[in-house]
């Protein structure tokens, strides 16, 4: 199917040089709401994936002490994203902030930083090593440890705080506004274009919005330690917004394309969606360290009949908001569990996976790139006592002073409630036929879901509940014929 794309349609460097105007129409919601907000787009030209939607929130009146989660930014304010069709949904993404949150991760700590800062609203992406100067009270055994970097520090009191150029006001007019690619909120916006000039029905952005309430929610906002404000977030619909950029090739491309649209066959192609499964996974007894309880668990994911291409995975305790990561986070544990999946009556890994470096390896494959954060965010595994049989934590090589007045760790783990380590504790499984990441070479799966295996060794204090969410990477068929837009499952 990928053969029959013309180039106007695919996202890569065109073949030949073409003559091309853009033009952005700033659209207005049809619908607007503090729960959901839609645009309809113009039938004009082909929708590019750089189109992007603006985004602000405000606090309740007099508040000014709310920030976003540090690695989720304005993200947090959506739920829920669907590119419609008429009523079709041709491509969404579910938990949209978790997603967001996940795959932010892969993109350079400098890119984080110096683009995403200003156009997101997160700040904790960049690490270095602590210099006792730049903090007096560390002392001499408190070097070399890891710290934010794109925080504003207090060197007295070893404080570090959120820019306030990207805090949140309870004003419409002064509130920061952001800005979000269409890219991002759509995964079939990456690799493909939308020939909106040959549709014959209406094309929709929807999105479903959070809601939030209590300062501890952390599902939009966080707020500073010790907080009286009011939780309450509402979006700023004034500044809520569809910058829309519409391609048109000059060359002849496009009434070439419409026809072959308008053709016996139409026009088919692949492109890639985003399927969610969500499970739970029960509490157990609480252990005594240092001995640890053992759970097996299995969980189907819900892709029977799919091509998938790859599978990232999150979890999390129940319900848990971090008070600087908000609700987005992936925890690891002191103990490595060992993963497996079953596809196809098959077992995938000939042996579990178990090590760090391991997880590591295959989650690097489903992006082509390393998930790019320290090794302290990722996993535990240099922070345990090797010598004990629940690898309990001995060691903090992290800063160790507060960040909003929420204090970190210290040396000797005493309180973890603010651990920004294992926090990005993400899984994945890489399941293209070829090793590259192109669409087209994605595996069939039959009627039978994927299973998930995992075993846990649940360690003193971390036998909760736990929710997991399974992000699947889908290949599906639109075919657009006589404008009329026909989707595969």
């Amino acid at each position: 199917m990928s053969n029959q794309l013309p180039d106007i349609l695919n996202v890569k460097t065109l073949p030949t040089i073409s003559n091309m105007e853009i033009k952005t129409e700033v659209l207005d919601p049809i619908t607007a709401s503090d729960n959901e907000i839609i645009f309809q787009l113009p039938k004009n030209g082909i929708l590019d994936g750089g189109s992007f939607v603006s985004l602000a929130v405000r606090t309740a009146a007099g508040v000014s002490d709310a920030f976003f989660p540090l690695n989720t930014g304005i993200h947090g304010l959506v739920k829920s994203a669907y590119l419609m069709s008429g009523s079709k949904v041709i491509a969404s993404t579910e938990d949209y902030g978790h997603y967001a949150t996940m795959v932010r991760q892969f993109e350079t700590p400098e890119h984080r930083a110096f683009v995403e800062q200003v156009k997101v609203g997160n700040a904790c992406d960049r690490w270095c090593e602590l210099d006792a100067g730049v903090l007096a009270t560390v002392p001499v055994a408190g070097r070399a440890r890891l710290i934010p970097k794109d925080l504003n520090y207090n060197a007295a009191i070893d404080a570090g705080t959120i820019p306030a150029f990207i805090k949140p006001t309870d004003n419409d007019a002064t509130t920061p506004v952001f800005n979000v690619a269409l890219s991002q909120l759509i995964p079939f916006m990456r690799s493909r274009q939308l020939p909106l000039f040959a549709m014959k029905e209406n094309v929709f952005l929807r999105l479903v919005l959070n809601t939030q309430s209590a300062i501890t929610d952390g599902t939009i906002c966080c707020f500073t330690s010790g907080s009286g404000s009011s939780g309450v977030i509402k979006p700023s619909q004034v500044n809520i917004k569809f910058y829309s950029d519409h391609l048109y090739f000059l060359d002849g491309s496009m009434e070439a394309t419409q026809k072959q649209i308008y053709s016996q066959n139409g026009l088919s192609y692949i492109y890639e969606d985003s399927v969610l499964t969500n499970t739970q996974i029960p509490a157990t007894a609480n252990p005594t360290s240092p001995a640890i309880q053992e759970q097996k668990i299995e969980r189907d994911i819900a892709v029977s009949g799919r091509t998938i291409r790859s599978i990232m995975i999150g979890e999390k305790f129940t319900g848990a908001s971090h008070n600087l990561l908000g609700q987005y986070h992936a925890d690891a544990e002191n103990t490595d569990p060992s993963i497996n999946f079953r596809i196809n009556e098959q077992r995938y890994y000939d042996r579990d996976l178990v090590s760090p470096s391991m997880k590591y390896n295959e989650l690097s494959k489903v992006m082509a790139k390393p998930l790019q954060v320290p090794k302290q965010v990722f996993c535990l595994d240099s922070e345990g006592d090797k010598a004990t049989s629940d690898n309990s934590l001995n060691q903090n090589s992290v800063f160790i002073g507060t960040i909003e007045a929420f204090q970190l760790p210290d040396a000797t783990n005493t309180d973890r409630t603010n651990d920004l380590r294992g926090k990005s504790h993400y899984v994945g499984v890489d399941l293209t036929t070829s090793g590259f990441n192109v669409l087209g070479n994605g595996k069939r799966i039959g009627v039978k879901p994927i299973t998930y295996q995992l075993t846990h060794k649940r360690t003193a204090g971390r036998q909760g509940a736990k929710e997991v969410r399974f992000y699947s990477n889908v290949e599906r068929i639109i075919t657009i014929k006589n404008g009329e837009v026909v989707l595969s499952a």
